[in-house]
């Protein structure tokens, strides 16, 4: 909700996107095809735990933080 408003397909073009405004390189990086914004939403979703298992909740420093996260 915080990156994205619940926006599965968020691509504002700033470079980062779907729900949890992953950079392509990143979500190249884990594995996942295609654009995070054309995929569907398990898939955001299971990237994101992924993402947060290997790499803590920094990957979100807004968001973390304003949920006490870090």
């Amino acid at each position: 909700m915080c990156e994205s408003g619940d926006n599965y397909r968020e691509n504002t073009g700033n470079g980062f996107y779907g729900a949890y405004q992953f950079s392509q390189q990143t979500w190249t990086s884990l594995g996942y095809p295609g654009r995070p914004d054309l995929e569907p939403p398990a898939m955001q979703d299971a990237a994101a735990r992924k993402l947060q298992a290997e790499s803590g909740w920094g990957q979100w420093p807004a968001c973390s933080a304003a949920l006490g996260l870090t």
